[in-house]
C-alpha cells in the first residue's frame, strides 16, 4: 500500500529569503515593486514629437489665416450686382425699353468692365443709351467701389403671339486685386401676349350651295407707330370657290401683302365666292395676319367664321378614278370620270345642263381621238351636255366618260391640269330661275415617265463579242453574257431610284460591272443585284449600267433557254408628285431576242 505524503509547509521567513534571492539587485537592495517609474525617451523620439507638434501648429495657423483671408477677399471681390428693368409681358409691335443696371457693391475697385448684349432676332433695336463701342458691345471701363451705371435699349418685338423671348446681357469684369477676368449673366424673359396688329373676320351664319357668300377681313394698327411688311393669309374651305376679292389677289399668290399700315388705320379685304355642290353642314373659313421677316411669317392675330351650308335642290358630284380628291395619274392611263346629279327637292327640275372644263397652262395631254365623251359635245377644252331634260323628285342620273392620256409628252404638253364641272338649271317646278352650281375642282398631276429597259447580249451592236464561251451554250461549258440595265426619265426629277433582281442558283456572278451614275452591288448571300441612284435629274434623261453573268448548262437544259435573271423591279420617288413609282420587268434568258447576232442561238446543245 502506497502512502501519498503532503509536501512540507515552508515558513514565511523561508519564502522572503527565496524572493529576495530572485529580486535583489546588484547593489544588495530589493526594488520597490509597489510603483512603476517611467523610462526616459530617446533624443530622436523627442525631436520627432516636437517637429510634429510644430507642423500641426503651423497648419492650424495657415488654415485659419486662409479662411479669414478668403472670407474677406471673396466677399469683397464679389462686388458686381446686376439687374434688369423692363416689362415681362409686352405687345408685339409696341415700342419697349429695357435697362440693364450694374453696381459695384464692394470696396475693391473693378479695373475693367464690359457688357455684351444678346438679343433675339424678333427684337428690332431702335436706340441705345449710351451708344455701344461696337455692335452689341459696351466697354464700360473701371468702376470704383459703391459706383453704378446703366445701359438702356429701346426697340420693338415682332414675334408670334403667343411666344416667349429672352434678352441676355453678359458682363465681363476684372477686380483690381485679380489678374484674371470673371463673367456674370443676367437674363430677362419676355412673354408676347398681344399685338398692336388686330384682325377681325365677319361672314354669313348660313349659306346655300351655289349662292354668293361674302366675307370681310378687317386689319387695324392699334399702336402709335407705323408697322411694315404685313401678310394676310386666308384659309378657305375645300368646297369654297373664291370668285372675287377686293383688293384682288396678285396672280400666282394666295395672300395679300400690306407694305405699311399707319397708326389707327383700318384696311378691309372683301372675299366673295360660292360653296360647291358637295359642301354640306358647317364650313370654317379663317384668316390670319402677321409680320414678315426673311420670308418667315410671325402670326399676330387669327380669326375663324363658321358658316352652315344648306344643301340645294339639285346636288351633283364628280368622281375621277374612284376619288373626288386631287390625284396623280400615269402616262398612258385612261381617266374614268363619273358625273352624277340628283333632285333632292319635291319639285321637278327642268332644262338641266352640265359643262366639264379642263384647264392647264399648256396643251392638254389627252388623246381626244380615243376619248369617250359620254354623249357630250367637245369644244376646245370644254365638254357640254345640254338639254338633259327633266329630273323628277328623288330622281338621279350619271354620266360616264373616259379620257385617255398621252403615252409620251412633248415640250408643249402639260403635266398637270384641273377639271371643273358646273351644272346649270333654269326651272324648278313653276319657278323659272337660272342657277349655276359648281363642283369642287379636281387637279390631275402626271407622274414622271420613268421606264427601264433590260436586255442580255453576247455580241455588241456591231457584232463584236462581249461574252465568252460557246454560242449556243453547250453542256458542261461556261458561257458568259452581259446584262444591260437602261433607265429613261424626262418629265420630273427622281429620287431614291433602285433597280433590283435576283440570280437563279445556276447563274454565276462575274464581278465585272460598270455604271453611268450611282452604285451597283451584288450580295452573294441573298444573290441580289441592286443598282441605287440618289437622284436622277429630268434634264439628264438617261442612265445605264451593265454586269456580266456566267452559266454552265447541264444535260437537263438541252433544248431549253437558260434563265439569267429573275424579275427586275424598278422603284423611284417622283419629286413633283411625291408618288412612289414602281414597275416590274420580266425575267431574261439566253434567248437574246435583241441581239441580232445571237438570235436562234439561245437553246442549250450537247457538247461537241
Amino acid at each position: 500500500m502506497t502512502v501519498n505524503r503532503l509536501p512540507k509547509r515552508r515558513s514565511a521567513r523561508e519564502i522572503r529569503r527565496q524572493l529576495r534571492s530572485i529580486y535583489e539587485g546588484s547593489d544588495g537592495h530589493v526594488p520597490d515593486l509597489s510603483k512603476l517609474d517611467r523610462g526616459g525617451r530617446s533624443r530622436i523620439t523627442r525631436w520627432l514629437l516636437k517637429t510634429i507638434g510644430l507642423l500641426a501648429l503651423i497648419c492650424a495657423i495657415a488654415w485659419g489665416g486662409f479662411f479669414v483671408f478668403s472670407q474677406t477677399l471673396f466677399q469683397k471681390s464679389e462686388t458686381l450686382s446686376l439687374s434688369v428693368e423692363g416689362p415681362s409681358e409686352v405687345k408685339s409691335g409696341e415700342e419697349v425699353s429695357y435697362t440693364f443696371r450694374y453696381e459695384n457693391t464692394g470696396d475693391v475697385p473693378i479695373a475693367s468692365l464690359g457688357m455684351k448684349l444678346n438679343l433675339p432676332n424678333t427684337f428690332h433695336l431702335y436706340s441705345t443709351v449710351p451708344e455701344p463701342s461696337q455692335a452689341g458691345e459696351w466697354t464700360i471701363g473701371s468702376l470704383s467701389g459703391g459706383s453704378d451705371g446703366a445701359i438702356t435699349v429701346t426697340g420693338v418685338f415682332l414675334a408670334d403671339v403667343s411666344s416667349s423671348q429672352r434678352l441676355q446681357a453678359l458682363f465681363t469684369y476684372k477686380p483690381a486685386n485679380f489678374s484674371s477676368n470673371f463673367q456674370d449673366i443676367t437674363t430677362q424673359k419676355v412673354e408676347i401676349v398681344d399685338s398692336v396688329l388686330q384682325l377681325s373676320l365677319t361672314g354669313p351664319e348660313k349659306a346655300l350651295t351655289g349662292d354668293t357668300s361674302e366675307y370681310v377681313i378687317n386689319i387695324q394698327n392699334s399702336g402709335s407707330d407705323p408697322i411694315f411688311n404685313l401678310r394676310v393669309n386666308p384659309r378657305l374651305p375645300e368646297n369654297f370657290t373664291l370668285t372675287q376679292s377686293e383688293p384682288a389677289l396678285e396672280e400666282g399668290f394666295s395672300y395679300w401683302t400690306i407694305a405699311t399700315l399707319e397708326p389707327g388705320t383700318l384696311i378691309a379685304i372683301t372675299l366673295k365666292g360660292t360653296y360647291t355642290s358637295t359642301a354640306s353642314g358647317e364650313q370654317t373659313l379663317g384668316a390670319s395676319v402677321g409680320f414678315v421677316q426673311d420670308e418667315i411669317v410671325y402670326t399676330q392675330s387669327s380669326q375663324e367664321v363658321i358658316t352652315d351650308v344648306l344643301g340645294g335642290v339639285v346636288s351633283f358630284s364628280v368622281i375621277v378614278n374612284g376619288s373626288n380628291q386631287n390625284q396623280t395619274a400615269d402616262l398612258g392611263e385612261t381617266l374614268r370620270i363619273s358625273v352624277d346629279y340628283a333632285n333632292n327637292g319635291t319639285e321637278t327640275v327642268e332644262d338641266l345642263g352640265l359643262t366639264l372644263t379642263l384647264s392647264s397652262d399648256k396643251n392638254l395631254p389627252i388623246d381626244w381621238k380615243l376619248a369617250n365623251l359620254g354623249g357630250g359635245t367637245r369644244t376646245g377644252n370644254e365638254i357640254q351636255w345640254n338639254g338633259l331634260g327633266t329630273l323628277s323628285p328623288e330622281e338621279s342620273n350619271v354620266i360616264d366618260l373616259g379620257l385617255p392620256l398621252f403615252t409620251k409628252l412633248a415640250q408643249t404638253d402639260a403635266d398637270a391640269f384641273t377639271l371643273n364641272v358646273t351644272l346649270a338649271l333654269n326651272k324648278i317646278g313653276s319657278i323659272a330661275s337660272t342657277r349655276t352650281l359648281e363642283a369642287t375642282p379636281i387637279t390631275i398631276t402626271l407622274n414622271s415617265d420613268v421606264s427601264a429597259h433590260v436586255q442580255a447580249r453576247y455580241f455588241s451592236e456591231n457584232g463584236t463579242s462581249i461574252g465568252t464561251g460557246s454560242v449556243p451554250p453547250q453542256v458542261g461549258q461556261t458561257t458568259t453574257y452581259r446584262v444591260y440595265w437602261n433607265l429613261s426619265n424626262s418629265l420630273h426629277t427622281l429620287e431614291t431610284i433602285r433597280l433590283s433582281t435576283t440570280l437563279p442558283q445556276h447563274v454565276t456572278w462575274m464581278e465585272s460591272t460598270d455604271t453611268d451614275i450611282g452604285t451597283l452591288n451584288y450580295n452573294a448571300t441573298t444573290r441580289q443585284i441592286i443598282w441605287t441612284i440618289p437622284k436622277l435629274l429630268a434634264e439628264l434623261g438617261h442612265a445605264g449600267a451593265w454586269f456580266e453573268l456566267a452559266i454552265n448548262p447541264s444535260e437537263a437544259d438541252i433544248g431549253h433557254f437558260v434563265r439569267l435573271t429573275n424579275t427586275t423591279t424598278v422603284e423611284a420617288k417622283d419629286t413633283v408628285t411625291s408618288e412612289a413609282l414602281k414597275k416590274s420587268i420580266s425575267e431574261i434568258t439566253t434567248e437574246l431576242p435583241e441581239d441580232e447576232f445571237a438570235v436562234g442561238k439561245g437553246t442549250v446543245v450537247k457538247a461537241k
